[in-house]
């Protein structure tokens, strides 16, 4: 594992520590409102902007772990959620991510670009197109539902099922590539602010550490 790998692990980790001891410290002077449908802050968006942490090797052919930065937009679509007798609340979540993977493993030679027939009815590569694999740089375009539970004035979670657009482009390899995956998350929210919150995901394909602004 090289040395961006373990620091994007470390400050991860690092981070997930900060916001869980915040909270934790936080709960025992919040008031519940889990049981009150409706008892959390009236906003039109969020906007949360935050690092970026690829602890789960990305789609395709790179390895390893990487660390970016992004953005997300939330809208929120029902102030009373799925559940009228609790706290929730449905909105959808969009934005983008660009990740940085070191790659455990070095290019590979590559792919044949041309072949010469050869005795024994099989063929003798020629030219090769160029190294594969090595370091890449990933944008992620996700698109969830974040369905949130407020479960006082202090703390919130969420839980986004989605999916996310991407485009790869390895260092080694000459064309980049685009595709899609699913993605799962789920969340929670330190209000150190009645309407600015210190905002952990945890997921595929992209975890992430951040503040969120409500307007």
């Amino acid at each position: 594992m090289k040395y961006k790998q373990v620091t994007a692990m470390r400050l991860f980790v690092a981070g997930s520590g900060v916001f869980c001891c915040s909270m934790l410290s936080s709960t025992a002077f919040a008031q519940s409102t889990i049981r009150q449908p409706g008892a959390h802050p009236d906003y039109m968006a969020e906007l949360e902007p935050h690092l970026s942490f690829g602890v789960f090797e990305p789609p395709g052919r790179p390895t390893g772990m990487g660390i970016g930065a992004g953005l997300r937009l939330t809208i929120p679509i029902l102030k009373n959620g799925f559940v009228p007798t609790i706290n929730n609340s449905v909105g959808i979540s969009f934005g983008f991510d660009w990740v940085h993977y070191d790659g455990d493993d070095g290019p590979s030679l590559g792919y044949c670009a041309s072949r010469v027939p050869a005795p024994g009815n099989t063929t003798v590569c020629t030219s090769l197109a160029g190294p594969l694999g090595g370091p890449s740089n990933y944008l992620y375009f996700p698109g969830a539902m974040q369905w949130n539970f407020w479960f006082s004035d202090k703390f919130s979670a969420f839980g986004e099922p989605g999916l996310a657009l991407y485009y790869e482009k390895a260092q080694y390899e000459p064309h980049g590539s685009v595709g899609a995956v699913p993605m799962l998350a789920v969340g929670g929210r330190w209000h150190f602010l009645r309407l600015a919150t210190l905002t952990l995901r945890v997921g595929y394909p992209v975890m992430s550490l951040g503040v969120s602004m409500m307007f």
